[in-house]
């Protein structure tokens, strides 16, 4: 069986600098060669057709995969290259395409894929809101192994993407592509991101935070989303729905905190973060500003998740995409989610791969 793969390399730099996306943002993502290896890790040993360059000849160059070079693909790729790339597998015969990127990924592969072959996301991107995801590399490596063995399943799937610019400015844009065809194996694949009407839910979440919770001395990283940002609001701020911010008690000390700010924070660290809708991330998806380094020096009692009723309600389990596998396992287990004032839900993190 041929297997199409293909890399965007520039999928994700925009994340750790606080960008909220990498849609024409030219610099290489240095973690893309190592979800890239995770991937491989887990893939079954079947034909993969790769275009050339960092677009996917240069991680299987020196390895024991059998792999065969497209005409097409270059080191300073465009969508235009995607697109001649995803076009030559199909004309190759590809019974699948497997990709490592973003939702602007999804959307260039999917405009010529469409319902020909079905199509997998190596989650590699800032905001993968798209239901073609797996929900990390390995797991895309494993449904790739049930898709070979007959396993998996065929169903149908939402591209989605949003407008960058808006992002940025904190306006939520979003827009449905495509449909296309992906595979699907337990919980190995994400669904579509889902957005939800919270109604005065809000104000009890973030004023039980507020007056049982605030402590003047801690640091807080607060995370992207509505829920989070109601607590900024009831402080006195007007935040961007979209991006991390840093307070110390009640003060705000950094808005639109990158990477780079979050490295350089001493003592006592909390992060307060909601997940997203229908998706059940936690980390990973829209927060990359929270990188491995930051992350190793919280526990998982540091992590404060706040959550209307109904989001949670229509989440199976709770999802850590960190970039380092160990993390996401130290992260693993049971979580109570504020869910109102004083109020809790407990709901447990999705089994790791």
């Amino acid at each position: 069986m041929k297997v199409g793969f293909l890399v965007n390399p520039y999928a994700g730099s925009g994340g750790r600098i606080g960008l909220k996306g990498s849609d024409n943002f030219r610099v290489y993502n240095p973690e893309t060669p190592q979800r890239v290896k995770r991937f491989l890790s887990r893939a079954p040993d079947v034909e993969y057709l790769v275009p050339r360059g960092k677009m996917g000849e240069e991680y299987f160059r020196g390895t024991s995969r059998r792999y065969t070079l497209l005409n097409s693909g270059k080191d300073e790729s465009t969508r235009e290259d995607t697109i001649l790339s995803v076009r030559e597998m199909i004309e190759r015969g590809v019974m699948i395409i497997v990709f490592v990127g973003g939702d602007g990924t999804a959307r260039d592969v999917s405009e010529i894929a469409k319902d020909l072959v079905p199509v997998v996301g190596v989650p590699s991107g800032v905001k993968m809101h798209s239901g073609v995801f797996a929900t990390n590399p390995e797991s895309a490596g494993d449904l790739l192994t049930y898709f070979i063995e007959g396993k998996a399943k065929t169903v149908k799937a939402e591209v989605i993407d949003v407008d960058e610019e808006e992002y940025r400015r904190g306006r939520f844009v979003i827009k449905l592509f495509f449909i296309v065809n992906t595979i699907s194996f337990g919980d190995y694949l994400t669904p579509s991101k889902e957005e939800y009407n919270y109604s005065g839910e809000l104000d009890d979440i973030a004023n039980f935070f507020i007056n049982k919770l605030l402590n003047n001395d801690t640091i807080y990283i607060m995370g992207p989303g509505a829920t989070v940002k109601r607590i900024e609001q009831m402080l006195g701020y007007e935040p961007n729905f979209l991006s991390v911010d840093i307070f110390q008690g009640k003060k705000l000390i950094k808005s639109g905190a990158n990477y780079d700010d979050l490295l350089k924070l001493t003592g006592e660290l909390k992060v307060v973060l909601t997940p997203i809708g229908g998706q059940g991330f936690i980390i990973g998806r829209g927060n990359q500003e929270l990188g491995i380094e930051v992350l190793k020096r919280v526990s998982k009692e540091d992590i404060i998740i706040l959550s209307s009723r109904l989001k949670l309600s229509r989440i199976s389990c709770l999802r850590f995409d960190t970039g380092d596998p160990s993390l996401d396992r130290k992260f693993s287990g049971v979580y109570r989610v504020i869910v109102g004032y004083d109020e809790y839900m407990t709901i447990s993190t999705c089994s790791i791969t």
